[in-house]
Protein backbone atom coordinates (compact mmCIF):
# COMPACT_ATOMS: atom_id res chain seq x y z
CA UNK A 1 0.00 0.00 0.00
CA UNK A 2 2.75 2.45 0.94
CA UNK A 3 5.72 0.71 -0.66
CA UNK A 4 8.43 -1.25 1.11
CA UNK A 5 10.76 1.20 2.89
CA UNK A 6 14.53 0.65 2.66
CA UNK A 7 14.79 0.51 6.47
CA UNK A 8 12.20 -2.25 6.94
CA UNK A 9 13.28 -3.98 10.21
CA UNK A 10 13.40 -7.54 8.84
CA UNK A 11 17.04 -8.01 9.93
CA UNK A 12 15.63 -8.63 13.41
CA UNK A 13 14.46 -12.03 12.13
CA UNK A 14 18.00 -13.19 11.24
CA UNK A 15 18.94 -16.20 13.35
CA UNK A 16 15.32 -16.81 14.28
CA UNK A 17 12.87 -19.45 13.07
CA UNK A 18 9.20 -19.34 12.27
CA UNK A 19 7.85 -21.80 14.80
CA UNK A 20 4.26 -21.24 13.76
CA UNK A 21 2.58 -20.39 10.44
CA UNK A 22 -1.14 -19.63 10.68
CA UNK A 23 -3.40 -19.87 7.64
CA UNK A 24 -6.55 -17.83 7.26
CA UNK A 25 -8.91 -16.94 4.47
CA UNK A 26 -7.29 -13.56 3.75
CA UNK A 27 -4.08 -13.68 5.77
CA UNK A 28 -1.04 -15.82 6.53
CA UNK A 29 0.85 -15.20 9.78
CA UNK A 30 4.50 -16.10 10.34
CA UNK A 31 5.43 -16.17 14.04
CA UNK A 32 8.99 -16.19 15.36
CA UNK A 33 9.32 -16.57 19.14
CA UNK A 34 11.40 -13.91 20.80
CA UNK A 35 11.18 -11.36 17.99
CA UNK A 36 7.70 -11.00 16.51
CA UNK A 37 5.48 -11.79 13.55
CA UNK A 38 4.81 -10.99 9.94
CA UNK A 39 1.18 -10.94 8.76
CA UNK A 40 0.67 -11.16 4.99
CA UNK A 41 -2.55 -10.17 3.24
CA UNK A 42 -0.98 -9.74 -0.19
CA UNK A 43 1.21 -11.61 -2.62
CA UNK A 44 4.04 -13.89 -1.51
CA UNK A 45 6.19 -16.59 -3.08
CA UNK A 46 8.27 -19.40 -1.60
CA UNK A 47 11.27 -20.55 -3.65
CA UNK A 48 13.29 -23.72 -3.18
CA UNK A 49 17.09 -23.86 -3.12
CA UNK A 50 17.19 -23.81 -6.93
CA UNK A 51 15.03 -20.68 -7.21
CA UNK A 52 11.94 -22.58 -8.35
CA UNK A 53 8.59 -21.37 -6.98
CA UNK A 54 7.22 -24.14 -4.76
CA UNK A 55 4.34 -22.20 -3.19
CA UNK A 56 2.70 -18.83 -3.59
CA UNK A 57 -0.35 -16.76 -2.80
CA UNK A 58 -3.39 -17.97 -4.66
CA UNK A 59 -7.12 -18.36 -4.15
CA UNK A 60 -7.95 -21.19 -1.74
CA UNK A 61 -10.39 -22.74 -4.21
CA UNK A 62 -7.49 -23.27 -6.64
CA UNK A 63 -5.01 -24.61 -4.09
CA UNK A 64 -4.23 -28.29 -3.62
CA UNK A 65 -1.75 -27.87 -0.78
CA UNK A 66 0.52 -25.43 1.02
CA UNK A 67 4.25 -26.06 1.12
CA UNK A 68 5.09 -23.48 3.75
CA UNK A 69 5.90 -26.28 6.21
CA UNK A 70 9.34 -26.36 4.58
CA UNK A 71 10.34 -23.18 6.46
CA UNK A 72 8.94 -24.05 9.90
CA UNK A 73 11.77 -24.24 12.47
CA UNK A 74 14.41 -23.42 9.82
CA UNK A 75 16.77 -20.56 10.79
CA UNK A 76 16.68 -17.37 8.75
CA UNK A 77 20.22 -16.70 7.52
CA UNK A 78 19.80 -13.33 5.85
CA UNK A 79 17.29 -10.84 4.52
CA UNK A 80 17.00 -8.56 1.53
CA UNK A 81 14.87 -5.46 1.10
CA UNK A 82 14.00 -4.41 -2.44
CA UNK A 83 12.17 -1.09 -2.01
CA UNK A 84 9.48 -0.26 -2.92
CA UNK A 85 8.29 -3.69 -4.15
CA UNK A 86 9.33 -6.51 -1.82
CA UNK A 87 11.51 -8.07 0.85
CA UNK A 88 12.92 -11.58 1.12
CA UNK A 89 13.94 -13.95 3.90
CA UNK A 90 16.58 -16.59 3.13
CA UNK A 91 16.52 -19.82 5.13
CA UNK A 92 19.22 -22.30 6.12
CA UNK A 93 17.69 -25.01 3.91
CA UNK A 94 18.02 -22.82 0.79
CA UNK A 95 14.39 -21.69 0.66
CA UNK A 96 13.55 -18.03 0.12
CA UNK A 97 10.28 -16.35 1.09
CA UNK A 98 9.53 -13.13 -0.80
CA UNK A 99 6.69 -10.88 0.30
CA UNK A 100 5.47 -8.17 -2.06
CA UNK A 101 3.76 -4.82 -1.75
CA UNK A 102 2.15 -4.55 -5.16
CA UNK A 103 -1.36 -3.35 -4.42
CA UNK A 104 -1.88 0.42 -4.19
CA UNK A 105 -5.27 0.20 -2.48
CA UNK A 106 -4.81 -2.30 0.35
CA UNK A 107 -2.30 -3.30 3.00
CA UNK A 108 -0.03 -6.07 1.73
CA UNK A 109 1.63 -7.04 5.00
CA UNK A 110 2.43 -5.90 8.51
CA UNK A 111 5.37 -6.49 10.79
CA UNK A 112 4.89 -6.83 14.54
CA UNK A 113 8.14 -6.66 16.53
CA UNK A 114 7.81 -7.51 20.22
CA UNK A 115 7.68 -4.31 22.29
CA UNK A 116 7.53 -1.95 19.29
CA UNK A 117 4.69 -0.32 17.35
CA UNK A 118 3.42 -2.39 14.44
CA UNK A 119 4.36 -1.40 10.90
CA UNK A 120 1.69 -1.64 8.19
CA UNK A 121 2.68 -1.70 4.50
Amino acid sequence: MYGVPPDLPVNLFIGREFNQICLGRFQIQFHASGVGSIFVEGRWKLFDDKGIVIDEEQDHTEREAFRLHQIIDVPILRTSVEPPQAFSLFFENGCCLTIFDDTPHYESFSIHIDGQPSLFI
